[in-house]
């Protein structure tokens, strides 16, 4: 059985980069960008008025009230004249500074006696209410930097670096199957001996959180011969990403293992020394990575967080790919006895600054509530006991928390 760190260092070597792709900039949210983002004009590109008011050069007001000529006006996007010595220039929120002036007196500070005159009653200081030409960004800084997923305002960056499209990675194809005798859809009335599909809408909606691209293969159910089939007809998919769920313990009907080698598969790893997810299993067709995760929903999600997680950011070029721990204060004490690694299911919150991190009670790995109400999971060394306050690493949940 493979240690946890040996088995992500196998599933990471076997990932293959995805193509990059130019999208509109509209369209690029959520996405991951292949390229760097440089700055191609400073922001702002040219000194501006921060507040409507009255352009002036400090030195010329030094007592007020005064009164003063007004030399012209300008608004956003029109270009002022030069500032003649000891006059004021009405300038609106964004417009270019007048050549020669310093500083803004707002609006409010100042009266208007006629056309030509205006009484300023505050005496600014060198800069007041100032944009200065590059005080953002400069012209060459780095923006964005390629493997960062998009946000909503990272696009006004882009746009601000004059970018109309975008390079990034093309969206991850992956399918799921669920596995068993006992799956029955979830809108039905599950029979003697049997359960809801829960795997299957946790899996791909898991997926379509990370931006891929999921058909949904449906149940299959537990004999060689049908497992055979389906297995050898999603690998013919030629997908990035196989997900299956189930038949892949130790039971007299857990086929997955042998299914997937009849189909053309290469078992990569199958069992590793984590608590839950244990039975996980990895596999490589081409270019294709099949990970087969435990039936229950817990391990499954484990299973995701730990090994498909860190493969889909691989492949899209974020760094690092598995997300490092943070260290949280734990609220009550808490044990690992066994001998393997455990991720354990707790609440993480911030409290006066500090993370504060609930181990969250849970009756194992079928257990939907608690993994439902879990936020992140405590790692747990084999063998290794903690007490209130101690400080202990924490994974944010994929189901929880941004991927």
């Amino acid at each position: 059985m493979l240690a946890f760190d040996e088995a992500l260092a196998i599933t990471l070597g076997a990932v293959t980069p995805l193509a990059a792709v130019v999208t509109p900039l509209a369209d690029a949210v959520g996405r991951v960008l292949a390229e760097d983002v440089a700055a191609d004009l400073p922001l702002p590109p040219f000194d501006t008025t921060a507040m409507d008011g009255w352009a002036v050069r400090a030195a010329d007001v030094r007592r007020t009230p005064v009164l003063v000529a007004r030399a012209g006006a300008a608004g956003a996007g029109r270009v002022p004249g030069t500032l003649p010595e000891g006059a004021a220039w009405k300038v609106m929120t964004g417009a270019p500074m007048p050549p020669g002036s310093d500083s803004v007196v707002p609006v409010e500070d100042a009266v208007e006696i006629d056309a030509g005159v205006v009484r300023l009653d505050v005496a600014p200081h060198p800069g007041a209410h100032v944009r200065l030409r590059g005080e953002v960004f400069s012209r060459g800084a780095l923006l964005l930097p390629a493997g960062r997923r998009l946000t909503p305002a990272d696009l006004v960056l882009a746009a601000a670096a004059g970018r109309a499209t975008l390079r990034v990675a093309r969206p991850t194809r992956a399918a799921v199957l669920v596995t068993g005798d006992e799956i029955v859809a979830t809108g039905a009335t599950p029979g003697p001996a049997q359960i809801r599909n829960t795997n299957g809408p946790l899996l791909i909606g898991a997926l379509r959180r990370a931006g891929a691209e999921v058909a949904d293969l449906g149940v299959a159910r537990d004999t060689e011969a049908a497992l055979r089939k389906t297995l050898r007809a999603a690998l013919s998919r030629g997908d990035d990403i196989l997900l299956t769920t189930g038949g892949v313990s130790a039971g007299d009907y857990d086929f997955v293992a042998a299914a997937l080698e009849a189909a053309g598969a290469s078992i990569r790893f199958h069992k590793v020394a984590i608590r839950p997810a244990k039975p996980v299993l990895f596999a490589t067709q081409g270019a294709t990575l099949v990970f087969g995760l435990p039936g229950n929903p817990a391990s499954a999600a484990v299973a995701f967080d730990f090994f498909v997680r860190p493969a889909l950011r691989a492949a899209a070029g974020i760094r690092p790919p598995l997300p490092p721990a943070l260290p949280a204060r734990l609220t009550a004490s808490i044990r690992n006895k066994g001998p393997r690694l455990a991720f354990h299911p707790a609440s993480l919150s911030l409290r006066d600054g500090v993370e504060i991190v609930e181990p969250l009670a849970t009756k194992g790995s079928h257990d939907v509530l608690t993994h439902a109400r879990a936020n992140a999971f405590l790692e747990l060394p084999p063998a290794s006991s903690f007490d209130e306050g101690d400080l202990v690493p924490v994974h944010r949940s994929t189901f929880e928390s941004t991927f």
